[in-house]
């Protein structure tokens, strides 16, 4: 099984605004990332958790909690503000760290919004699972079924053959189709820092790749995390629907699972979540890129949205709940994984993490967690040992860290097993 796209951070599969040495110059990119993991699934994809180890009503957990978000914004380089939310079998916290706006000093409050970056990706899969469920989408459905010639045309040329009308839903799903994420190339980081207020359209991006970018391998023969590819099922999803992607976003989702302050900025009304705030602020080292209009529309279908924890959280527990699909099979499909690093697989829209596979003893013994996460340091991750979701975000595209050592600390801490001195 051939991998790509796995070492653009220090972790497997990163992105949405991805990062690199040529980017901490000041080059703003955006790519896409994903971690996540299944345990104590049974074959029918129920959630189970078995020998619970956290102690939830331990009084000084909340306490833990919150020192540890203080020192991850306090001693993070750059890093100026943190939001964090722990829910599990009677327990409940929010909290939040340091700055939300630089220029007014104005505190970060557990409330405040932020951008998803790619965690989005998790989401958009799911609105396709419905449109399986449906009838109205097929997984084995070539996508040149719903998309035009002119956009078809020379999409996948690998090694000499034309490979364009063999990519499914499913390829792309699960970033299986070859196709190049437009976000690794420096020549297209370019395009979006020379004029930050271009408003792409999702077919500009794939005619990039197509001029551009090399398909890495015949569809189905490999993991290649793709940006692009998320577009052409954003284009296939209002393809089927007749209707804005943000629309159905809305109606599919965002309403039935009471998402009130989840928006997508670049087509859409803000939606705050405290009177008179905008979305926190979100920085690549010292540059301040909240809201950008280049990165918002060129990450669309797999990024581009602003939302809460308790937003994202109200999501991740009803997926959890399996309250979200008809027929309760539908998501099961969604948990089928392909190689994407030496302790991930990756699904339809969302990625596994198997901790004690890793090589890091900080990780040993923390089991399995599954979700989705954005390259600005948030995430979102559900802990099915311990029947906890984990929402939160640094925004911070430069974060000098592991996404799985800090997932790893919030773990640890809520086991009470790590010393709080030792962060990272």
């Amino acid at each position: 099984m051939r991998r790509g796209g796995m070492d653009r951070m220090r972790n497997p599969v990163l992105g949405a605004f991805t990062l690199s040495r040529a980017c901490r110059a000041g080059v703003v990119l955006a790519g896409a990332l994903l971690v996540g993991m299944t345990a104590g699934w049974t074959a029918s994809g129920a959630a189970q958790t078995h020998g619970a180890r956290a102690d939830l009503t331990d009084p000084a957990l909340p306490h833990r909690l919150q020192a540890m978000l203080d020192r991850l914004v306090r001693e993070g380089e750059n890093v100026r503000n943190g939001a964090l939310l722990i829910e599990g079998p009677g327990f409940h916290w929010m909290g939040a760290s340091g700055v939300a706006f630089a220029g007014s000093g104005i505190a970060m409050q557990p409330d405040d919004s932020f951008n998803l970056d790619s965690m989005v990706k998790m989401m958009t899969a799911t609105i396709v699972m419905k449109l399986v469920e449906s009838g109205r989408l097929g997984l084995d459905d070539p996508i040149a079924k719903y998309l035009p010639e002119s956009l078809m045309a020379g999409l996948h040329v690998c090694e000499g053959r034309d490979y364009s009308d063999e990519i499914t839903v499913r390829h792309l799903l699960s970033h299986s189709s070859g196709l190049a994420d437009d976000w690794a190339d420096p020549s297209f980081l370019s395009l979006i820092i020379e004029d930050q207020e271009r408003r792409w359209t999702p077919e500009a991006t794939v005619e990039y790749i197509k001029k551009n970018c090399t398909p890495h391998f015949p569809p189905g023969d490999g993991f290649q995390y793709s940006d692009p590819g998320y577009n052409l099922l954003g284009l296939v999803i209002e393809r089927r629907t007749g209707r804005p992607l943000h629309q159905v976003f809305r109606e599919l989702l965002l309403a039935p699972c009471g998402m009130n302050h989840t928006y997508r900025p670049s087509h859409e009304a803000p939606r705050p979540s405290l009177p008179g705030r905008g979305p926190s602020e979100r920085f690549l080292d010292d540059m301040e890129c909240t809201l950008v209009p280049a990165v918002l529309t060129a990450d669309w279908a797999g990024g581009g949205m602003i939302s809460t924890t308790e937003d994202v959280n109200r999501f991740l527990r009803a997926f959890v709940r399996n309250e979200i699909f008809e027929d309760p099979s539908t998501r099961g499909r969604m948990f089928r994984w392909i190689e994407s690093g030496p302790y991930h697989g990756y699904g339809f829209g969302i990625s596994r993490v198997l901790f004690d596979r890793s090589p890091n003893p900080d990780h040993k013994g923390l089991g399995e967690i599954w979700g989705h996460a954005g390259s600005s340091h948030c995430f979102a991750f559900y802990w099915p040992g311990e029947g906890i979701t984990m929402i939160g975000t640094l925004n911070q595209l430069a974060y000098d860290g592991s996404l799985y050592d800090t997932l790893a600390l919030v773990m640890q801490t809520i086991l009470g097993r790590k010393n709080i001195s030792r962060i990272g």
